[in-house]
């Protein structure tokens, strides 16, 4: 069950992640003629501008998701060792076996 969790959840953040850059993509794209065949200088630099930006934010994202699921993988692993006992003690009940 909690490979499962875990497992979703990497899936989540990724597609946050992909799917956010496709935001960006769809609308600043222009900038570096991201339909076009032949791209103008200043397109070429802000592609380039843009390609180290992504790396840059997919590298930030992806080590904050391996922390998140790092931290989630080890409270799950402690909650399936956690046992915890209720005992209820009936007060009338002792006080009238006595």
């Amino acid at each position: 069950m909690n490979n499962y969790i875990v497992k979703n959840l990497k899936k989540r953040f990724q597609t946050s992640m992909i799917g956010s850059i496709a935001r960006i993509e769809d609308y600043f794209g222009f900038l570096w003629g991201i339909d076009k065949d032949k791209i103008s200088h200043i397109e070429e630099q802000n592609k380039n501008l843009w390609e180290e930006l992504r790396t840059e934010i997919l590298n930030h994202c992806n080590y904050q998701m391996r922390l998140a699921l790092d931290e989630l993988e080890e409270f799950l692993e402690k909650q399936e060792n956690y046992y915890e006992y209720k005992f209820i003690i009936n007060s009338q009940h002792n006080k009238e076996k006595k």
